[in-house]
């Protein structure tokens, strides 16, 4: 567990007041409830801004901002071929986005090559006790809910006055800066924080215009269908294509053609699944 020194302290008085901050958590979960020694660790960034948060992978971050230049560059010279060799590759792909002061929340997902924003209704009803504790250097109040599925126990600091948190969690009188579920499937805790540009983070989400909304019920529906066919989506896009479009993609020092990323993604898609089933929203992803 890392200390967040006193320079963060000193920056965090800065990035409050100027409502523009990045809060990077160390996430812990178990993603497959059948082995549960497998422990998969991904750093998460809370981007906070006036108008909303953001809460997304930092290696999807590097990600987006490669492929984007990359993007730019195969459009500027004409080509068709995208090489994506030594890119990171985030674990988490999901994002949720918050916005102030409704705090209303959407979760973004995207099955196979369908992206999704899923309008979340249900938010965590605290019960916030008495127990006090230090967290990171900051003194912390436990706080509990039943959500997602899940039952929680959070510790949030009132000295950092944001009623945020990682992933679908707020509604607390301070930052969340630790969460974990009662079996320890999964666990945010706060590590680092950061100024960033005063662009709002809800206007970074990549794809937002190609986006299909969705309310929970419809996901669920969208979900019990994906799994029965996972590249049905990809399936419906091979066709002819013309200049200016992917036609072939470099991986790890490998070509592939369409045809070839097809086979590859429906093979990894279907393994992937069968070792998919614990997500952190228990609720979201039932039948």
């Amino acid at each position: 567990m890392k200390i967040i020194s006193t320079a963060v302290f000193c920056l965090m008085a800065g990035v409050l007041s100027a409502q523009s901050a990045q809060f990077i958590y160390e996430y812990k979960f178990k993603i497959d409830s059948l082995n549960r020694d497998k422990v998969t660790v991904e750093n998460m960034v809370l981007e906070t801004g006036s108008e909303g948060s953001r809460f997304v992978s930092q290696k999807k971050i590097a990600s987006d901002s490669i492929l984007n230049a990359n993007i730019k560059k195969m459009m500027a010279g004409g080509g068709n071929h995208i090489d994506m060799t030594g890119t990171p590759q985030p674990t988490v792909r999901s994002e949720v986005i918050k916005k102030y002061p409704s705090y209303e929340t959407v979760y973004k997902t995207t099955p196979g090559s369908t992206p999704l924003a899923v309008s979340i209704s249900k938010k965590p009803e605290w019960k916030i006790s008495t127990d006090k504790s230090d967290v990171l250097g900051y003194r912390v109040q436990k706080a509990t809910t039943k959500f997602a599925g899940r039952e929680w126990t959070a510790w949030f600091a009132p000295e950092l006055p944001i009623q945020d948190g990682p992933h679908q969690f707020y509604g607390l009188p301070g930052l969340i800066v630790k969460i974990e579920d009662s079996k320890n499937d999964h666990t945010f805790v706060l590590i680092a924080t950061r100024k960033v540009s005063s662009e709002e983070p809800e206007k970074k989400s990549r794809m937002a215009n190609r986006e299909i909304a969705l309310d929970e019920e419809k996901f669920r529906k969208f979900w019990a269908d994906y799994k029965k066919d996972p590249v049905k989506d990809m399936r419906q896009q091979i066709t002819s294509v013309s200049g200016g479009v992917v036609t072939s993609m470099t991986f790890n020092g490998k070509s592939y053609s369409q045809e070839e990323m097809m086979r590859e993604s429906e093979k990894n898609r279907k393994e992937s699944l069968k070792k998919t089933n614990n997500f952190l929203n228990l609720e979201l992803y039932r039948p």
